[in-house]
Protein backbone atom coordinates (compact mmCIF):
# COMPACT_ATOMS: atom_id res chain seq x y z
CA UNK A 1 0.00 0.00 0.00
CA UNK A 2 0.96 3.62 -0.59
CA UNK A 3 1.79 5.97 2.29
CA UNK A 4 -1.34 8.13 3.56
CA UNK A 5 -3.63 5.86 0.83
CA UNK A 6 -7.02 5.33 1.85
CA UNK A 7 -5.80 1.91 2.70
CA UNK A 8 -2.94 2.46 5.05
CA UNK A 9 -5.35 5.53 6.91
CA UNK A 10 -7.69 2.18 7.65
CA UNK A 11 -5.13 0.07 9.08
CA UNK A 12 -3.78 2.85 11.03
CA UNK A 13 -7.68 4.21 12.38
CA UNK A 14 -8.05 0.39 12.90
CA UNK A 15 -5.08 0.24 15.58
CA UNK A 16 -5.86 3.54 17.31
CA UNK A 17 -9.57 2.51 18.07
CA UNK A 18 -7.87 -0.17 20.53
CA UNK A 19 -5.93 2.73 21.77
CA UNK A 20 -7.07 4.59 25.56
CA UNK A 21 -4.90 7.73 26.22
CA UNK A 22 -5.77 9.66 29.90
CA UNK A 23 -9.33 10.85 29.79
CA UNK A 24 -8.52 14.31 29.63
CA UNK A 25 -6.22 14.22 26.42
CA UNK A 26 -7.62 15.67 23.38
CA UNK A 27 -6.89 17.04 20.15
CA UNK A 28 -8.28 17.81 16.31
CA UNK A 29 -5.40 17.92 14.33
CA UNK A 30 -5.62 18.06 10.13
CA UNK A 31 -2.20 16.70 8.51
CA UNK A 32 -1.09 17.79 4.96
CA UNK A 33 1.49 16.90 2.37
CA UNK A 34 1.45 18.37 -1.12
CA UNK A 35 -2.10 16.79 -2.51
CA UNK A 36 -3.78 15.04 0.31
CA UNK A 37 -5.01 15.56 3.65
CA UNK A 38 -5.97 13.33 6.68
CA UNK A 39 -6.99 14.61 10.12
CA UNK A 40 -6.86 13.16 13.93
CA UNK A 41 -9.61 13.64 16.53
CA UNK A 42 -9.61 12.77 19.75
CA UNK A 43 -11.86 13.46 22.24
CA UNK A 44 -11.84 11.90 26.27
CA UNK A 45 -8.66 9.81 25.62
CA UNK A 46 -10.52 7.92 22.58
CA UNK A 47 -9.37 8.45 18.92
CA UNK A 48 -12.78 9.10 17.75
CA UNK A 49 -11.51 9.54 13.96
CA UNK A 50 -8.39 9.26 11.57
CA UNK A 51 -9.33 9.59 8.23
CA UNK A 52 -8.86 11.32 4.98
CA UNK A 53 -9.81 14.72 4.54
CA UNK A 54 -10.25 18.42 6.42
CA UNK A 55 -11.47 18.72 10.08
CA UNK A 56 -14.18 21.55 11.27
CA UNK A 57 -12.73 23.70 14.41
CA UNK A 58 -9.25 22.14 14.47
CA UNK A 59 -6.65 23.03 16.95
CA UNK A 60 -3.88 23.14 14.22
CA UNK A 61 -2.65 22.16 10.52
CA UNK A 62 0.55 20.49 10.59
CA UNK A 63 2.35 20.61 6.99
CA UNK A 64 5.02 18.37 5.76
CA UNK A 65 7.07 17.67 2.32
CA UNK A 66 6.01 14.26 0.72
CA UNK A 67 9.08 12.82 1.53
CA UNK A 68 9.76 14.38 5.14
CA UNK A 69 6.03 13.01 6.07
CA UNK A 70 6.56 9.77 4.86
CA UNK A 71 9.36 9.56 7.39
CA UNK A 72 8.33 10.92 9.80
CA UNK A 73 4.85 8.79 9.78
CA UNK A 74 7.33 6.06 9.24
CA UNK A 75 9.48 6.75 12.60
CA UNK A 76 12.36 7.52 10.60
CA UNK A 77 12.59 11.03 11.37
CA UNK A 78 12.24 11.46 15.35
CA UNK A 79 12.38 14.19 17.97
CA UNK A 80 14.19 17.37 17.24
CA UNK A 81 14.44 16.28 13.54
CA UNK A 82 10.68 15.26 12.77
CA UNK A 83 9.80 18.75 14.75
CA UNK A 84 12.12 20.76 12.66
CA UNK A 85 10.46 19.54 9.82
CA UNK A 86 7.15 20.34 10.47
CA UNK A 87 5.11 23.45 9.73
CA UNK A 88 2.30 24.28 12.29
CA UNK A 89 -0.89 26.98 11.19
CA UNK A 90 -3.07 27.66 14.22
CA UNK A 91 -4.71 30.21 16.38
CA UNK A 92 -2.23 32.89 18.36
CA UNK A 93 -2.86 35.92 19.85
CA UNK A 94 -2.62 39.23 17.00
CA UNK A 95 -4.19 36.63 14.47
CA UNK A 96 -2.96 32.90 13.18
CA UNK A 97 0.38 31.54 13.38
CA UNK A 98 2.13 29.92 11.01
CA UNK A 99 5.42 28.82 11.50
CA UNK A 100 7.39 25.80 13.56
CA UNK A 101 5.69 23.87 16.39
CA UNK A 102 6.24 24.71 19.96
CA UNK A 103 8.27 25.05 21.92
CA UNK A 104 10.02 27.01 18.89
CA UNK A 105 6.78 29.48 18.23
CA UNK A 106 7.51 31.84 21.40
CA UNK A 107 10.55 33.20 19.60
CA UNK A 108 8.21 35.31 17.18
CA UNK A 109 6.59 37.09 19.76
CA UNK A 110 6.63 41.03 20.03
CA UNK A 111 6.06 40.50 23.87
CA UNK A 112 9.44 39.31 24.67
CA UNK A 113 11.02 42.81 23.51
CA UNK A 114 9.26 43.85 26.90
CA UNK A 115 11.58 41.98 28.59
CA UNK A 116 13.37 44.39 30.77
CA UNK A 117 17.62 44.36 30.79
CA UNK A 118 19.31 42.59 33.83
CA UNK A 119 22.87 43.50 33.81
CA UNK A 120 24.71 40.13 34.54
CA UNK A 121 21.87 37.75 33.66
CA UNK A 122 23.58 35.52 30.56
CA UNK A 123 22.55 32.19 30.68
CA UNK A 124 21.42 29.01 28.97
CA UNK A 125 18.71 27.06 29.84
CA UNK A 126 18.32 23.40 28.44
CA UNK A 127 14.83 22.15 28.62
CA UNK A 128 14.20 18.44 27.81
CA UNK A 129 10.03 17.74 26.90
CA UNK A 130 9.07 14.12 27.26
CA UNK A 131 6.64 13.00 24.96
CA UNK A 132 6.47 15.81 22.68
CA UNK A 133 4.42 15.07 19.45
CA UNK A 134 7.36 13.17 17.47
CA UNK A 135 9.47 12.01 20.58
CA UNK A 136 11.33 13.50 23.04
CA UNK A 137 12.59 17.52 22.53
CA UNK A 138 15.45 18.82 23.08
CA UNK A 139 15.40 23.06 23.29
CA UNK A 140 17.82 25.60 24.62
CA UNK A 141 17.01 29.46 25.74
CA UNK A 142 20.40 31.76 25.84
CA UNK A 143 19.48 34.41 27.65
CA UNK A 144 21.79 37.73 27.62
CA UNK A 145 21.12 40.39 30.34
CA UNK A 146 17.96 38.64 31.31
CA UNK A 147 16.50 38.76 28.13
CA UNK A 148 16.04 36.24 24.86
CA UNK A 149 18.88 36.51 22.85
CA UNK A 150 18.41 32.84 21.12
CA UNK A 151 16.26 29.64 20.62
CA UNK A 152 16.92 26.40 19.31
CA UNK A 153 16.42 22.82 19.16
CA UNK A 154 19.44 21.16 20.47
CA UNK A 155 21.22 18.98 23.53
CA UNK A 156 24.28 20.88 25.37
CA UNK A 157 26.45 18.85 27.16
CA UNK A 158 27.15 21.28 29.77
CA UNK A 159 23.98 24.09 30.29
CA UNK A 160 24.01 26.42 32.73
CA UNK A 161 20.36 25.43 33.78
CA UNK A 162 18.17 21.96 32.96
CA UNK A 163 14.85 21.35 33.01
CA UNK A 164 13.18 18.45 32.39
CA UNK A 165 9.19 18.08 32.16
CA UNK A 166 6.53 16.70 29.99
CA UNK A 167 5.56 18.23 26.77
CA UNK A 168 1.92 18.39 28.39
CA UNK A 169 3.45 20.62 31.51
CA UNK A 170 5.28 22.69 29.31
CA UNK A 171 1.96 23.44 27.16
CA UNK A 172 -0.09 23.90 30.45
CA UNK A 173 2.75 26.49 31.59
CA UNK A 174 2.45 28.14 28.10
CA UNK A 175 -1.01 28.68 28.84
CA UNK A 176 -0.84 29.92 32.35
CA UNK A 177 -3.13 27.06 33.26
CA UNK A 178 0.24 26.19 36.11
CA UNK A 179 3.17 27.88 36.79
CA UNK A 180 6.96 26.28 36.36
CA UNK A 181 7.34 25.41 40.05
CA UNK A 182 3.88 23.19 40.04
CA UNK A 183 5.69 21.49 36.61
CA UNK A 184 8.23 20.69 38.22
CA UNK A 185 6.54 18.55 40.57
CA UNK A 186 6.31 15.74 37.70
CA UNK A 187 10.06 16.74 36.26
CA UNK A 188 13.16 18.00 37.15
CA UNK A 189 15.97 21.07 37.62
CA UNK A 190 19.27 21.28 38.26
CA UNK A 191 21.81 24.32 37.64
CA UNK A 192 23.67 26.69 39.41
CA UNK A 193 21.80 28.49 42.06
CA UNK A 194 22.46 32.02 40.51
CA UNK A 195 20.97 31.29 37.41
CA UNK A 196 18.34 29.08 38.80
CA UNK A 197 17.30 32.48 40.77
CA UNK A 198 17.36 33.98 37.82
CA UNK A 199 15.76 31.99 35.32
CA UNK A 200 12.72 31.87 38.54
CA UNK A 201 12.57 36.04 38.19
CA UNK A 202 12.32 35.83 33.93
CA UNK A 203 10.54 32.92 33.45
CA UNK A 204 7.42 34.71 36.28
CA UNK A 205 7.53 37.80 34.86
CA UNK A 206 4.38 39.55 33.63
CA UNK A 207 6.18 40.08 30.33
CA UNK A 208 7.71 36.76 29.80
CA UNK A 209 4.47 35.20 30.75
CA UNK A 210 2.44 37.09 28.71
CA UNK A 211 4.81 36.34 26.02
CA UNK A 212 4.55 32.65 26.65
CA UNK A 213 0.16 33.38 26.54
CA UNK A 214 0.48 34.99 23.27
CA UNK A 215 1.51 31.74 21.56
CA UNK A 216 -1.68 30.11 21.89
CA UNK A 217 -2.81 26.46 22.59
CA UNK A 218 -1.76 24.29 19.95
CA UNK A 219 0.80 22.12 22.00
CA UNK A 220 -2.09 20.57 23.92
CA UNK A 221 -3.37 19.30 21.12
CA UNK A 222 0.49 18.22 19.77
CA UNK A 223 0.59 16.63 23.75
CA UNK A 224 -2.18 14.60 22.84
CA UNK A 225 -0.19 13.70 19.92
CA UNK A 226 2.98 12.49 21.43
CA UNK A 227 1.35 10.84 24.20
CA UNK A 228 -0.60 8.44 21.43
CA UNK A 229 3.02 8.14 19.77
CA UNK A 230 4.37 6.93 23.08
CA UNK A 231 1.79 4.05 23.14
CA UNK A 232 3.18 0.64 22.00
CA UNK A 233 0.27 0.15 20.12
CA UNK A 234 0.68 2.99 17.93
CA UNK A 235 4.46 2.22 17.36
CA UNK A 236 3.56 -0.96 16.52
CA UNK A 237 1.44 -0.26 14.19
CA UNK A 238 3.30 2.35 12.15
CA UNK A 239 6.29 -0.14 12.20
CA UNK A 240 4.46 -2.86 11.05
CA UNK A 241 3.51 -0.54 8.05
CA UNK A 242 6.34 0.73 6.98
CA UNK A 243 7.56 -2.63 6.38
CA UNK A 244 4.40 -2.95 3.99
CA UNK A 245 4.04 0.30 2.79
CA UNK A 246 5.76 2.42 -0.27
CA UNK A 247 5.96 6.17 -0.25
Amino acid sequence: MRFASDEWLAAVAAALAEVSLDSGASARIIFEIPGRSWHLAVDGGRVVSFAAGPLGSADCVLRWTADDAAAVWRRELRGNAALLATEVSADAAGGPYRGPPAPLDIRSRPELAALPVVPGATFDVQYAFRSGPFGDVDYVIDFRDGRVDSDRLERLDDPTVAVEVSYRAMARVRAGETTILEALEDGRVTGEVGALAMLAGISESPEFEAAQIATGRHAFALATLGELDATPEYAGVLADLAIRTSR
